[in-house]
């Protein structure tokens, strides 16, 4: 079950501000209507899922919802029970790197840059150098680079070293998403990512701030952009079959 990791970050974002309390409130209501469709079996081994995720202390809102996502895609009962165990686990790995204090749109941030490829270490990296700042913006940047093909290294230093420029998280992941924008149009990732990030750090050397994820208006095109960086060749984006 794939998902575009900016709509999944910012749900959780809103999901994060309508209170913890409310949420925990609403759980077991949540999972109970999530899962009455499924037979007696896999509703079983969710519930004990479920509740083993809240021992542990994992909030239980995404694992309810990825239930909700196999449904609404169909998927087989037991496909659904892998995904909720795997969710769980990145969740764990995810608190592991940020801290028991992370809240619920930075675990699932976390999960989600797990599942695109990234790991504890870039997770580790991204909460060191946010300081107190929170990291679900940031971390889902990352999840977006890693995803389009950006090396999870290379994915990792950028986003490290927008969060040390104190650039706002917005703008961070607004960063991921011009970069999945122009993967999209066909630019390969690694020169996009490259050309937005020295889009960006030009743009503070100015004063300025980024403000927009869109390529720049007019004539200039990314592929433009990207050639003259380059030493004044174009470089043409190379279109998925």
């Amino acid at each position: 079950m794939t998902h575009r990791y900016p709509l999944r970050v910012l749900l959780a974002l809103v999901a994060s501000m309508l209170g913890a309390a409310s949420a925990r409130a609403q759980q077991p209501v949540f999972a109970a209507n999530a899962m009455t469709s499924l037979d007696s079996t896999t509703q079983a081994a969710l519930t004990r899922e479920l509740g083993q995720a809240r021992a542990r202390g994992l909030p239980v809102e995404p694992l309810v919802s990825k239930v909700r996502e196999g449904l609404l895609k169909r998927a087989r009962p037991d496909r659904i029970h892998s995904a909720v165990v795997v969710l769980a686990g990145r969740l764990d790995s995810a608190r592991s790197a940020l801290g028991v204090a992370s809240n619920t749109a930075e675990l699932v941030a976390g999960a989600d840059a797990l599942g695109a490829g990234a790991d504890v270490a870039a997770l580790r990296a991204v909460r060191t150098a946010s300081g107190a700042r929170d990291v679900a913006a940031p971390l889902g940047a990352l999840a977006q680079l890693v995803a389009t093909g950006v090396p999870k290294k290379r994915a990792t230093q950028m986003i490290v070293d927008l969060l040390h420029r104190e650039v706002p998280a917005g703008q961070v992941l607004a960063f991921g998403v011009a970069v999945e924008t122009d993967v999209g149009s066909g630019v390969p990732a690694i020169e996009s990512a490259t050309f937005r990030m020295r889009e960006i750090e030009a743009t503070i050397g100015s004063g300025d701030r980024v403000t927009s994820a869109a390529a720049p208006p007019g004539d200039w095109s990314i592929t433009q952009g990207m050639g003259a960086l380059g030493g004044g060749k174009n470089v043409k984006p190379k279109r998925r079959p």
